[in-house]
């Protein structure tokens, strides 16, 4: 890596006038997109930090091109360098940069995970809408949890951390952590991420996240998350859940207080047997009873997967919080999927393509970040052209940012009527894309596209490159004379 220190002697004294002229342009095309959502302290370098030298590789210019690669899926560490030497270039002395990608990715392992948690959440705070587009939350903020799986490149250090699935031998496939993400149900906006080890359940990853619960809080989730310690301890924070109860729950509505038409008051028992994710203090800490409302609905359409569906829920006001409101937030709920496919599949975090464990984490949270900041541009297209967010594409939304904000950073900073005038124009193309509204769709989960015939992997490559070398070896015969 090129870095600016007294070390290097002349070369020092050379760059360092180029390094501030650099400091003084727009760095990139997606600083145009950042420079009103972020503070501008969070892409300074902090003199306390690893990232307090003057570096070819900025923490600005770096975090910007890591973005572009989370935004762009396949994008290669090489390309994010020669995009970066193709930056330098527009200066009459140009740094030289070799085509080792080292210096960059050590520049984007100097950025920490706290620096980027604290991005992530600043782009979810600054995503906002009108009120009429606002759900009916009744002084709550309104949430969503849920939980998935992704892949990570198979190196010793993923495997130690992560693990791999049951079913798939050792270096015949790869680790696998699992993810538990809490999405804002009115903006869509991730506002926290725990990962762990594919063996980690998803309410054990959910509990990592209580502490940035707040109180007011309503949690909407599926019934993996509706036990009775999960309820207790939202309520233990002046939380409070919506949850589909469990199939193994008995929901017997003969029993309890009549509130109304399928509508009960019951009381719930602490159980005997420990959670396994709580330890013996926390465990004590829980309350002895807990009074829930069990809530009952039909759905009407003939494609659905079930006809009735029962919830459990701390809300028992029934006047605030009546049945026919509740069933509306919780069929809401269904956003999340599409919220994840959008990560996972728009953006590609489904298979990450960091080496270690750390830079898997930091790789999660540039995810985070990425989606946050394609949310915050749909909100305000969503607000300024007066269009339900609902209906606009995360997919076109991104592929309309991209293309713009390579137009944006070509008009001169001082050219400010023309740049608002641009943006503007980028808001109303976001806008004016909506996604066909489609009720009661139902697709199956079936593939049309097959694969092709290859065998799957089941002992590592490495052994059957070996056995392959063997048998196409030329074999010794004795000569028929001999």
């Amino acid at each position: 890596m090129y870095t600016t220190a007294p070390l290097f002697g002349k070369f020092h004294s050379a760059l360092k006038p180029a390094v501030q002229r650099l400091r003084a342009q727009p760095l990139h095309h997606l600083e145009s997109l950042l420079s009103c959502r972020l503070k501008a302290a969070h892409l300074q370098p902090n003199p306390t930090q690893q990232n307090s030298r003057q570096r070819l590789f900025t923490p600005k210019l770096t975090l910007l091109a890591f973005l572009d690669q989370i935004l762009n899926p396949g994008s290669s560490c090489r390309q994010a360098l020669r995009q970066i030497r193709a930056y330098y270039q527009q200066y009459p002395h140009p740094p030289t940069l070799d085509d080792n990608t080292s210096g960059y990715c050590q520049a984007r392992d100097r950025w920490s995970v706290a620096e980027l948690v604290a991005i992530r959440r600043d782009l979810a705070a600054g995503i906002c809408l009108p009120l009429d587009q606002q759900l009916p939350t009744q002084g709550h903020q309104l949430k969503v949890v849920d939980g998935t799986c992704l892949t990570v490149q198979d190196t010793a250090a993923n495997r130690q951390a992560y693990g791999y699935p049951a079913r798939i031998r050792p270096l015949c496939g790869f680790p696998v952590l699992r993810a538990v993400g809490l999405f804002s149900l009115t903006t869509g906006a991730l506002l926290e991420l725990s990962h762990g080890a594919y063996r980690t359940s998803e309410n054990a990853l959910f509990k990592q996240l209580w502490p940035t619960l707040c109180p007011g809080d309503l949690i909407l989730g599926d019934r993996n998350f509706s036990s009775w310690a999960v309820l207790a301890s939202l309520r233990q924070r002046d939380a409070d859940g919506l949850l589909r109860c469990h199939a193994s729950r008995s929901a017997d509505f003969r029993q309890g207080r009549r509130l109304g038409h399928n509508e009960r008051l019951v009381t719930w028992t602490k159980p005997k047997a420990r959670g396994r994710n709580f330890t013996p203090e926390q465990w004590a800490a829980l309350p002895a009873t807990l009074t829930v409302r069990l809530l009952r609905f039909k759905i009407a359409t003939p494609t659905s997967r079930c006809q009735q569906v029962i919830l459990v829920t701390t809300l028992l006001d029934r006047r605030l919080w009546p049945l026919k409101l509740l069933a509306q937030l919780y069929a809401r709920r269904w956003k999340v999927e599409l919220h994840l496919d959008d990560l996972k599949t728009t953006l590609g975090m489904d298979q990450l393509s960091c080496l270690s464990p750390q830079m898997v984490e930091k790789e999660l949270q540039m995810h985070a970040l990425a989606y946050n900041l394609i949310r915050s541009l749909m909100a305000q297209a969503a607000s300024t052209c007066a269009v339900p967010l609902d209906r606009l594409s995360f997919k076109g939304s991104l592929d309309t940012a991209r293309e713009y904000s390579r137009v944006i950073a070509c008009i001169p900073p001082s050219h400010r009527h023309r740049r608002q005038r641009t943006y503007a124009d980028m808001l109303a193309a976001i806008a004016a894309d909506p996604v066909p509204e489609r009720p009661n769709r139902y697709e199956p989960r079936s593939q049309k596209r097959r694969r092709k015939a290859f065998p799957n992997l089941v002992r590592p490559r490495a052994v059957l490159k070996k056995e392959f070398l063997e048998r196409s070896r030329p074999r010794k015969t004795s000569h028929p004379l001999s």
